[in-house]
């Protein structure tokens, strides 16, 4: 089993925690292969999930996607964010369209062909990134 932080970093208004957390409770539920942690800042509604994952099962990389796009609808249902801390990385690039719309994934796109014109710089991440390139970047440990 592997620490496999692809929904680590969500966030919520805190005074939402008390009816958040029985659904996330439920979704994750619903992965009995799974065991995780969930620890955060409370105070502030910043919750980091930590499923552990044998990364080896055919199924993992379903999993993966399944569960963020699960987990990530009922954050954006509570109005939160899927990137409280940690920023967006290649594992959250691909739904940064649901949270923040088109025309502020655009605007990401635009301030990176400004500095980084070759996309050299961290490619996949924040733009550019796609379900596909996600996938072939999750380790097969």
């Amino acid at each position: 089993m592997t620490a496999t932080p692809f929904i680590d970093d969500i966030i919520v208004r805190s005074e939402d925690l008390e009816a958040f957390l029985p659904k996330l409770k439920a979704i994750l539920s619903e992965y009995p292969q799974l065991i995780y942690t969930i620890a955060g800042h409370v105070g502030d509604g910043n919750l980091h999930v930590i499923p552990l994952m044998d990364l080896k099962k055919p199924n993992a990389s379903k999993v993966i996607l399944e569960l963020s796009q699960r987990v990530h609808n009922l954050v954006f249902n509570f109005n939160g964010s899927m990137t409280a801390e940690h920023n967006d990385g290649i594992i959250r690039t691909p739904f940064l369209e649901q949270m923040y719309g088109p025309k502020v994934v655009e605007l990401f796109l635009q301030t990176k062909r400004i500095f980084d014109p070759a996309n050299i710089f961290n490619p996949g991440k924040k733009v550019l990134g796609t379900i596909d390139y996600l996938l072939s970047h999750i380790a097969k440990t």
